[in-house]
């Protein structure tokens, strides 16, 4: 994905690095249909040998959270596929992860079930392409 420059970039316009679980993490642009194919193949039965085609996909900390940013998210100042800005795709930008995964699932299944994949993040629409949760709270 670096070499191909699938990541957000920051305002400097390197690949965008920010801390979540994992640690120091890169962000796919999932704006970008592009890289949003090159993540559905990710999912293919040949990726995962010895897989069933159920597989049920849940989509945590795609809001996207990143602890060290500045707002628990991204900069507002990172670039997006197209020199957007964050800050006016915060929202999308989960449902767009949302809907790669989903597609790749469903590529998986040859487009015969639906997918199941729980995301944390919501926008308008998500509710097409799999259930969502809340996240942690004590509603």
């Amino acid at each position: 994905a670096t070499q191909k420059g699938y990541y957000v970039k920051d305002a400097h316009g390197n690949d965008y690095d920010g801390w979540c679980w994992p640690g120091a993490s890169s962000y796919l642009d999932m704006l970008n249909p592009e890289i949003r194919s090159w993540w559905a193949n990710k999912f293919s039965l040949s990726s995962y040998k010895g897989s069933t085609p159920s597989l049920y996909i849940w989509n945590d900390m795609n809001e996207p959270s990143v602890f060290n940013g500045p707002e628990a998210t991204m900069p507002r100042d990172a670039l997006h596929f197209g020199d957007v800005e964050h800050r006016d795709v915060h929202n999308a930008y989960g449902y767009f992860f949302h809907m790669g995964t989903a597609d790749g699932l469903l590529k998986r299944g040859g487009g015969n079930d639906r997918p199941f994949v729980l995301s944390r993040a919501f926008f308008a629409g998500s509710q097409r392409v799999g259930p969502v949760w809340t996240g942690d709270n004590t509603a």
